[in-house]
């Protein structure tokens, strides 16, 4: 390894931690999003806050810079890279909780973000640089066998002590492990291709954000909704947020006027898409990944 190569890669592997640690930040800064923190609420939330995610976001951001440094140094298979940040990822949900004062606000995006650092850096050290779809195809070569193994292995056993365990039971919803499997389908096919769109038209960020976040609340079955609000709550939510699409979304008139309704509805009802927030960060983090490579 020359010394160039040694430099370009650190530098690489602080940028993508960096990139993750902004898209989280990015998230929370969305706004109004019913029933989830951000700027102007706390939605159905008592014991957090936009500063609780802020101090989360912050204290994740080394870690985030460990995963896409595994990524770049791996000398195993791609599934020993993932058993690798796997426990780079306890050690990063210690941080996040000694930051928060024991709350999980990050708990599902550093899963999410450990996965795509990685693969992040498996395609800079492999190919110079890094495509959507070249990142998708390391990504997967990582997880896909070992998380279909435990998803078939949970349902066998018929018994979870997480919410997702609990909810692939209950009602055989995959959760995060498998949109990990799959490619992350909701985040490339759903809400990437509105953030480009968006950003292509010159629509307001902060919109642009919100079209998204509502594109994915209207399809993916959000592991959060259920394990609060079981399927009926799921249900509902994707319905409000289908028709609040079909009405013209976030780039309509009055827009902002009924998201702050349904904002109040939601906390009423206890709803919080967490895991769409989580995928809307996924595909922030992707957007930026994508623009920096463009023209090159």
């Amino acid at each position: 390894m020359i010394e160039t190569d040694k430099k370009k890669w650190e530098n690489y592997t602080v940028w993508l931690g960096n990139m993750a640690g902004l898209a989280l930040l990015e998230e929370v800064d969305t706004a109004p999003k019913p029933g989830l923190v951000d700027s102007l609420s706390n939605g159905a939330h008592r014991d957090m806050n936009l500063l609780t995610f802020q101090r989360s976001a912050d204290a994740l951001i080394p870690y985030f810079w460990k995963f896409a440094e595994t990524g770049i140094q791996m000398s195993e298979k791609p599934e020993g890279c993932f058993l690798k940040i796997r426990q780079i990822g306890i050690q990063a949900e210690e941080a996040m909780y000694e930051a928060t004062g024991q709350i999980n606000t990050h708990k599902g995006a550093v899963f999410t973000m450990g996965i795509l650092c990685a693969a992040a850096g498996i395609c800079y050290k492999k190919y110079g640089q890094v495509s959507i779809s070249s990142l998708i195809v390391q990504e997967q070569k990582m997880v896909k066998n070992i998380l279909l193994n435990e998803l078939d292995l949970i349902q066998i056993q018929n018994s979870g002590d997480t919410h997702g365990k609990k909810n692939l039971c209950t009602y055989g919803s995959r959760g995060i492990r498998g949109e990990a499997a799959d490619g992350y389908p909701s985040v490339i096919n759903l809400a990437l291709p509105v953030i480009r769109q968006g950003k292509k038209e010159g629509r307001n960020w902060n919109l642009v954000k919100i079209q998204a976040l509502f594109t994915l609340m209207s399809q993916v079955e959000d592991g959060n909704i259920l394990s609060r609000c079981k399927s009926e709550g799921l249900k509902e939510v994707q319905k409000l947020s289908k028709e609040f699409l079909l009405s013209g979304g976030a780039y309509s008139k009055g827009a902002i006027e009924e998201l702050t309704k349904l904002d109040t509805y939601f906390i009423h009802k206890n709803y919080s898409s967490g895991g769409c927030a989580d995928l809307l960060a996924a595909a922030i983090f992707l957007s930026e990944i994508e623009e920096a490579w463009a023209g090159k």
